[in-house]
């Protein structure tokens, strides 16, 4: 089973608002509630993959609620500690041409008493779990290495995770070392300390970790698609071009097809094309986190595969 782990968990909401005007009164032509936050987004594209996947996190509140029974209509299987909050409300706001405006919560903060219920929680879980995936922001009054330790209570246990997150948490959960990193071009940047990093220099520091003990970095590249490294070699993974409705989740999908490929033990090259090939997918519907297995499957076919190193 696939375990995901989001730890901000939202209420996301997708508006379609085809002359979207700031500073003005804008009519809604469409609102479609999906229950988000990025890991239930691995979640949800992992089971449209076929795995069984189980969804936890922490929730709160009548948001809460409503976010457990949108997973529960869509036949998702949870079971998240419930805290004394009200969980979180974002929006995505699409205009006619494609552009895309977030709106983010931040999330209410909690105390210690709930990241310790927490640990045990997820400790519990493990004893089901072939893979987690942790992916996204934290509750406030969470700790930085909130990452880095449940990577070492998943590794106590044998069991490898990937990390989807940034900045200090993408940092410290390095430390730890997880089985796979999927951070885009910006957060490695950000890591490295530049703006902008030629491919050869992100490459090398990217190689770094893996001989720190990172199984696999995935960096993706949006609409160039992802490079794959590992100690076997370097790969980069073009999508064909698509006509893109909605990019909102494309990362997550990416990283539940790996989930999926460090599950049934996959090769690199496999690895990285059903990734791109999913993550291409998703920006075809309209919903967050949604695809079509037949989509996946016309994409794939077209994937192009580049070994780098």
């Amino acid at each position: 089973m696939i375990l995901t782990v989001t730890l901000n968990v939202s209420l996301d909401k997708y508006y379609r608002v085809p002359d979207f005007s700031p500073g003005d009164v804008n009519r809604v032509e469409k609102m479609i509630p999906t229950a988000g936050g990025k890991g239930l987004n691995v979640a949800r594209v992992a089971c449209a993959l076929g795995a069984p996947v189980k969804a936890t996190g922490i929730i709160g509140g009548l948001t809460g609620d409503l976010i457990c029974n949108l997973l529960s209509d869509e036949g998702i299987e949870f079971e998240f500690l419930k805290a004394p909050i009200e969980s979180r409300t974002c929006i995505n706001i699409i205009e006619s041409e494609g552009r895309s405006t977030e709106l983010l919560e931040s999330g209410d903060a909690i105390g210690e008493e709930t990241v310790s219920a927490f640990f045990d929680h997820f400790t519990r879980l493990l004893d089901e779990a072939d893979v987690v995936a942790l992916s996204g922001s934290a509750l406030r009054g969470m700790p930085n290495d909130i990452y880095g330790q449940l990577t070492t209570i998943a590794w106590e246990s044998g069991i490898p995770t990937i990390l989807d997150t940034s900045g200090e948490r993408l940092l410290r959960g390095i430390e730890a070392a997880p089985a796979v990193i999927k951070p885009n071009q910006k957060e490695i940047g950000q890591l490295m300390g530049k703006e902008e990093a030629l491919a050869d220099d992100l490459i090398d520091h990217c190689m770094a970790y893996v001989g720190a003990g990172v199984q696999c970095v995935v960096v993706s590249l949006g609409s160039e698609g992802a490079l794959l490294i590992t100690k076997e070699g370097v790969w980069q993974g073009r999508p064909p071009k698509l006509e893109v409705v909605n990019t909102v989740g494309s990362g997550d999908s990416m990283v539940a097809a790996f989930a999926v490929s460090l599950r049934n033990g996959d090769e690199p090259e496999v690895m990285l094309r059903r990734a791109i090939a999913v993550s291409a997918a998703n920006t075809l519907t309209e919903s967050t986190g949604h695809i079509r297995p037949e989509d996946v499957e016309t994409i794939r076919e077209q994937v192009r595969i580049t070994r780098l190193r």
